[in-house]
């Protein structure tokens, strides 16, 4: 029987999303994508986070290069071909971004070219010590995509973005904290316990609030500073009429933590 792509497991409130190639360092193909996508549509907002790793010695040393060389399969895909592959990696990001609850990316070894793309994407980024990251595709004639053309300016500044991009150069994850890429970096052996603490401490959050909170700050860079406070204040209210707000001021005068979930 076949390895499935990516390993789907529950536990309690928590989603652990795996990346299942280890033999290829997770590199991503169509099917792993594919998988991917197929396991985001799942995620209901009665979960507390998804965590997204990889299995093996890396997260993902991304675009599979072998895939591609087999039969010369970029030269006979049509151009509507190949976007769609294209597009099956920026669904990823899609899914994050539209997921109703928290992301967060556990790193260690290699998170190459599209790798990176995933790891980064999440909403929050805990790195091992050791890992490594690069986006490598202009050594190999590709296209930077999830709109890290975007989102890289964005985060580390203009200059870095461009060196980051054009020179393809490999960076720790002391380097990617420096440049705001990453979010914590902890040694190798604290990498499970440091992702453990980051959900418990979501767990204790309102999630009413912390959906209207990343769904605000994934926009927050479109529009114009009125547009912003407009989407603000519409979030506003919704978290204002909710059970959570509510629970938090009874909490408040009973003078107890909130219970925000059953």
């Amino acid at each position: 029987m076949t390895e499935p792509t990516v390993l789907v497991e529950r536990t309690g409130d928590v989603l652990s999303l795996t990346l299942n190639r280890p033999h290829r360092l997770n590199a991503l193909t169509p099917e792993l994508l594919g998988a991917f996508d197929d396991a985001f549509r799942t995620v209901g907002d009665d979960l507390v986070a998804v965590v997204v790793r990889g299995a093996g010695r890396a997260f993902s040393s991304g675009h599979d290069l072998k895939w591609s060389a087999e039969d010369d399969r970029n030269t006979r895909m049509s151009e509507e071909d190949l976007a769609e592959t294209t597009d099956a990696l920026h669904q990823i990001t899609r899914r994050i971004r539209a997921c109703p609850v928290p992301v967060v990316s556990r790193v260690h070894g290699y998170a190459i070219g599209g790798g990176a793309e995933i790891a980064l994407s999440a909403d929050l980024i805990v790195a091992a010590e050791s890992a490594v990251f690069r986006f490598s595709e202009t050594s190999v004639g590709l296209v930077v995509t999830n709109g890290f053309t975007a989102l890289l300016p964005r985060s580390a500044g203009a200059a870095v973005a461009k060196e980051i991009i054009m020179l393809g150069e490999r960076f720790t994850a002391a380097q990617a904290h420096t440049w705001g890429l990453v979010n914590r970096v902890v040694a190798d052996d604290n990498l499970d316990a440091e992702v453990d603490k980051i959900v418990s401490t979501l767990r204790d959050k309102s999630p009413i609030a912390l959906r209207l909170a990343k769904r605000l700050l994934d926009q927050g860079w479109q529009g114009s500073p009125e547009e912003v406070m407009s989407r603000e204040t519409a979030a506003s209210v919704e978290a204002a009429l909710s059970a959570d707000a509510r629970e938090a001021a009874a909490a408040f005068a009973e003078g107890r933590p909130p219970r925000f979930r059953p």
